[in-house]
């Protein structure tokens, strides 16, 4: 069971804060079941109703400074996932998001930036779609980094995209 002020990772909502362990009023007379009112980090202002049981199976730990720390130290050892062409790619991409594993994450942010740098080199457009999931990856990932690290998700963009920056743009 959590405790109120812990924070974990709730799925694809990221970064939560459990506020509150209460049996909420919306839930009909004789249902009445413990949940965790977590407060989300990624999201200001959004507030999740989680049913205490089956919780366990929903959230994890946040990933310690030490494991935030390697995931940008081992960045060019990080295998980029091989996304499908088009289309194709969105569900592959959204399912990455949905499980939101930190090196699953990493390895995602690398794959579409590195597809945005070579895209922007060959003076093309980086596909709207891939922007959207780019951001919502980032988002996700750098700010549980930025929790482990205690600095800012700005700091922690900063650095990853500059280590991105670092490595070739090989186009096969």
């Amino acid at each position: 069971m959590l405790n109120v002020g812990e924070c974990v990772i709730y799925g694809n909502h990221g970064l939560c804060r459990v506020q509150e362990i209460l049996v909420p009023s919306f839930l009909e007379r004789g249902n009445e079941k413990q949940y965790y009112m977590m407060v989300s980090a990624v999201d200001a202002g959004s507030v999740l109703y989680v049913p205490v049981d089956g919780a366990e199976d929903k959230v994890r730990e946040v990933m310690s400074a030490d494991d935030a720390e390697g995931l940008i130290d081992e960045i060019e050892a990080i295998e980029e996932i091989d996304l499908p062409e088009g289309k194709k790619a969105e569900p592959a991409i959204a399912e990455i998001v949905k499980r939101n594993i930190a090196d699953e994450m990493m390895s995602l942010v690398k794959a579409l930036r590195k597809i945005k740098a070579i895209r922007e080199a060959e003076g093309k457009k980086f596909a709207t779609l891939n922007e959207k999931y780019l951001n919502i990856a980032e988002k996700l990932l750098y700010t549980e980094m930025a929790f482990a690290l205690k600095t800012e998700k700005d700091e922690v963009k900063s650095r990853v995209v500059y280590e991105l920056s670092q490595l070739p743009l090989e186009t096969a």
